[in-house]
C-alpha cells in the first residue's frame, strides 16, 4: 500500500508530497523533496513499533539541513579535493564549500544539490514502490551532460524481515561523473532515544580509507587489523571510538569509508553492515553494490525541533552511506563510477530490518 499526502510547498512554490509505503508490519515514509527518506517504523523484539530513522517532522527542517538527514546525495557524494573533477581531458569545477577556505567540495552543492530539489514522482501500488526522477542540464552543478537521475524506493517483506530497496540511476547524453548515496541516520532503539554507542556492528570490510585533517581521502586504503576500525567481529560502536588514534581524532569518531569485500561492477547487492540494538532487539543489515560505504557516527549532530519534538546531539544516530570511494576521481587506480550514454550509472541499497543478532 502507498499513501500520498501533502508536505507543504518548496521555496519556489512547487508542491511537496510524502509517500507512505506499508508492507509486512513495517511503514516507510519518503518525500519527493530531495528523494528523501523521512522515516522507517519497524517492530522490536516484543512487537512494539518505533521510527528508527532520524529526521524532521515538517518540510521546513529539510530546507536547512546541514546533516542531510535521509537525503539522496548527488551527483557527487562525499568530499572532493580542491572541488575539481578531471574528466575527459578537462577539469570540471564543483562549488568550493568545505575545508580550509572552502577549497574542497562536500556533497556537490549543499544548497542546490539533488537533495534540495523537488523530484517528479510516480507511484507503483502493485510493487509498494515510488519512482522519483529529476534532471540536470549540461554544465549544471559543474558537470557535463544532460542528466536524468532516478531514485526508486520499494518496500517488501521476506522471511519475517522488512526490506527497503533503494535503486539509484543516472542517464546522460555525454560522459559524466556520478557517485550518489543515501544519507540516512539510524538509531535502532528509536530516533529520539539515547546515543548509539551501545549498538553493535559488524562490517564486511578488511580495509578503510584514512582521511587528512580536512577530511579528504588521504591515500590508499589501509588494513583495519590492529586498529579501532576493525569491525570484522561484532562490537559496540562505542568500544574504540575514544581510542588514542589520529584518524579518530581528526574526525571526532568514525567518519570514514570502508572497503566492502567482494565488489564487482554490475554485481548484485552484497552485505556491507550488520547492526543490532541490545535494548530493543532490533537489527539492521545494509546490502550495497558500490565498492565502499561511509560509516559516520553522527559526531557533529546538533539539531533541535526534530520530529516528535526530539533534539539530536552527537552520536545519536549512525549513517552507513554506500558510495564509490571518496575523491576516487583523483585516484584513477580506484574503482570509478561509470556514466556514459552507453553505460548508465546504477547502484542499489537494501535495508533489511528484523530482530535478533543477525550474525547468530
Amino acid at each position: 500500500m502507498v499513501v500520498k499526502a501533502s508536505f507543504g510547498s518548496a521555496p519556489g512554490g512547487s508542491a511537496v508530497s510524502t509517500y507512505a509505503l506499508e508492507a509486512g508490519g513495517a511503514r516507510v515514509c519518503v518525500t519527493d523533496f530531495g528523494a528523501t527518506l523521512l522515516g522507517v517504523e519497524v517492530p522490536d523484539l516484543w512487537g512494539r513499533t518505533a521510527d528508527v530513522v532520524l529526521g524532521f517532522g515538517s518540510l521546513a527542517g529539510y530546507l536547512d539541513d546541514p546533516a542531510c538527514y535521509g537525503a539522496t546525495i548527488g551527483p557527487v557524494a562525499n568530499r572532493t579535493d580542491r572541488a575539481e573533477v578531471p574528466l575527459g581531458g578537462t577539469v570540471c569545477h564543483l562549488p568550493g564549500n568545505d575545508g580550509p577556505d572552502g577549497r574542497n567540495n562536500l556533497h556537490s552543492d549543499l544548497d542546490h544539490g539533488l537533495h534540495k530539489r523537488v523530484w517528479d514522482a510516480q507511484v507503483d501500488e502493485a510493487a509498494c514502490a515510488v519512482l522519483m526522477t529529476t534532471t540536470l542540464a549540461d554544465g549544471e552543478l559543474g558537470l557535463p551532460g544532460n542528466r536524468t537521475f532516478s531514485a526508486r524506493y520499494a518496500l517488501a517483506s521476506h522471511d519475517g524481515a522488512a526490506e527497503l530497496t533503494v535503486e539509484y540511476g543516472c542517464e546522460t547524453d555525454a560522459p559524466t561523473f556520478v557517485n550518489m548515496t543515501n544519507h540516512s541516520y539510524f538509531n535502532l532503539e528509536g530516533h529520539d532515544r539515547a546515543v548509539v554507542l551501545s549498538q553493535e556492528a559488524l562490517l564486511e570490510a578488511d580495509r578503510f580509507i584514512p582521511v587528512r585533517a580536512d577530511s579528504v581521502s588521504e591515500g590508499d586504503p589501509v588494513a583495519v587489523a590492529g586498529t579501532p576500525f576493525d569491525f570484522r567481529s561484532p562490537k559496540r560502536l562505542g568500544t574504540d571510538i575514544l581510542a588514542d588514534d589520529v584518524q579518530l581524532h581528526r574526525a571526532r569518531g568514525y567518519d570514514h569509508c570502508f572497503c566492502v569485500r567482494g565488489f564487482e561492477p554490475g554485481g548484485a547487492p552484497r552485505l556491507g553492515l550488520s547492526a543490532y540494538d541490545p535494548s530493543s532487539g532490533r537489527s539492521l543489515q545494509i546490502l550495497v553494490t558500490t565498492p565502499g560505504a561511509h560509516l559516520y557516527t553522527g559526531n557533529w549532530l546538533s539539531d533541535e525541533d526534530a520530529k516528535d519534538g526530539a533534539t539530536y546531539g552527537p552520536r545519536q544516530g549512525f549513517a552507513f552511506e554506500p558510495e564509490f570511494y571518496p575523491d576516487c576521481v583523483h585516484h584513477p587506480d580506484w574503482p570509478q563510477p561509470v556514466c556514459t550514454p552507453e553505460v548508465p550509472y546504477r547502484s542499489t541499497i537494501v535495508y533489511r530490518f528484523g530482530t535478533g543478532r543477525p550474525w547468530e
